[in-house]
């Protein structure tokens, strides 16, 4: 049992206390009710609270053992390392080689099909002790063996220039027990002039709430194994860009355009509110984009949002378009696309997952605009490795391949997260028909 399931448990405990304080307001309330029954309502809060402090205390054990862990982790990687010269100055690591202790692990972890503590002595004979030492504190559960959290926050700082939700600046925030609720006004308060001692107009407002659950996301690989009998960083870093990437396009895809349904996350465009969102903004005439454009970044500018990090998000063919839009005296519309990579003074982030065959004709594409400073991102900080040489899967081309027959390892990587904005207002958006290049 690793240390989420007993965060999870932690959060079980807390509502069962909640449900026995409720139990005994409601004894203490009701007419007719006898001591008998008020002293069962509170025993059984005395033991739902014991039960609390007793899951309470492992939890703080596991954390305590998991930062142990990661700093034993970290003592060895630096000692482990080759001493340079004394004469030479410091350097700092090689921003290319960030991440490399997953490749390896997850290279040694398919070498040993799995089992753990092989691919940790493998590690340690071929001289990584540090990787090794990491390795060797990871937990193992059904779905395979998850890295500890230091390593796996690694692959997922590699993530966020890559998913461009999170590049564009969404609140990042650990989300242990599977399940976050944060409150949030949905109307706000109001003011108003009146005549002296007259009564004052009472201000009514709402609240709402936000819910974010872990949403499962996987990325199935799979490597020959002539490939994987060599062991160096060069296979290291493959087995890790081939992780980031097949995590980072569909998380991409799934943050923009997914619908929320079939325990995916819910994305941007389904977030949007109807007035927020143009179904087409037909015609490529210059008056006609900018005026498209004005208009969605004054939906929310006017629904008096923070702008603490607002942004666009496109395909880069539909950038490209707006940088070559003219007016008729040869003026550039949006100079500062090609000058600052900027839309109306706010930064552009491409991305390939936005189609370019929408629409009834097969010619739209969308764009997005948001302040991301109100988007939330819940993440379970961890990523777990499952590998199998005998398992099938089905490609692309939606043939079913043999890995043992082709001789293939598959590598399946697992992370949980979820998002949901603080207020859907934030988010506005278009369908530009014809918007490419």
């Amino acid at each position: 049992m690793d240390i989420n399931d007993l965060r999870r448990m932690l959060q079980a405990a807390a509502e069962t206390m909640d449900t026995c304080a409720q139990a005994i307001e409601d004894v203490e309330g009701a007419e007719g009710s006898t001591d008998e029954a008020l002293a069962e309502a509170v025993a059984a809060f005395e033991a739902a609270e014991a039960e609390f402090k007793k899951i309470q205390a492992r939890v703080k054990r596991a954390e305590a053992v998991e930062a142990a862990k990661a700093a034993t982790a970290s003592s060895e990687l630096e000692t482990s390392a080759i001493t340079p010269p004394q004469a030479a100055p410091a350097t700092p690591k090689d921003p290319e080689y960030e991440g490399i202790e997953v490749g390896f692990m997850a290279h040694a972890l398919i070498n040993a099909r799995g089992d753990r503590d092989r691919a940790a002595a493998r590690l340690e004979q071929e001289g990584h002790s540090a990787i090794s030492a990491a390795l060797s504190g990871a937990s193992e559960s059904a779905g395979g063996v998850t890295l500890p959290r230091p390593q796996a926050q690694q692959v997922i700082a590699l993530l966020r220039p890559r998913v461009t939700v999170r590049a564009s600046g969404a609140r990042i925030h650990d989300m242990p027990a599977g399940e976050l609720r944060n409150a949030r006004q949905a109307t706000p308060a109001s003011a108003a002039y009146g005549a002296e001692n007259a009564a004052m107009i009472e201000s009514e407002p709402t609240f709402d709430k936000v819910e974010e659950k872990f949403r499962k996301l996987t990325s199935l690989v799979p490597v020959g194994n002539s490939l994987l009998r060599h062991s160096s960083a060069s296979m290291a870093l493959m087995v890790r860009d081939d992780i980031i990437k097949g995590m980072g396009l569909q998380n991409d895809l799934a943050f923009l355009r997914f619908d929320g349904t079939g325990n995916t996350p819910k994305g941007l465009r389904h977030w949007a509110l109807a007035d927020h969102w143009q179904d087409a903004v037909a015609g490529t005439d210059p008056a006609v984009v900018e005026a498209a454009i004005r208009r969605i970044k004054s939906k929310v500018e006017d629904a008096n949002v923070a702008m603490v990090s607002p942004g666009w998000i496109m395909r880069a063919s539909a950038k490209n378009f707006l940088a070559s839009l003219r007016w008729a005296n040869g003026f550039e519309v949006f100079p500062s696309i090609d000058a600052s990579n900027t839309l109306h003074g706010y930064p552009i982030r491409t991305t390939s997952q936005i189609p370019d065959n929408l629409g009834a004709g097969g010619d739209e594409t969308e764009i997005y605009f948001a302040d991301f400073a109100e988007i939330m991102i819940g993440d379970a900080m961890q990523i777990t490795f499952g590998t199998s040489t005998e398992a099938a899967y089905v490609n692309q081309s939606g043939d079913v391949v043999s890995a043992f027959q082709d001789d293939l390892t598959l590598m399946r990587a697992i992370a949980e997260h979820d998002m949901a904005p603080a207020h859907d207002e934030a988010i506005a958006g278009f369908n530009g028909v014809g918007w490419s290049l």
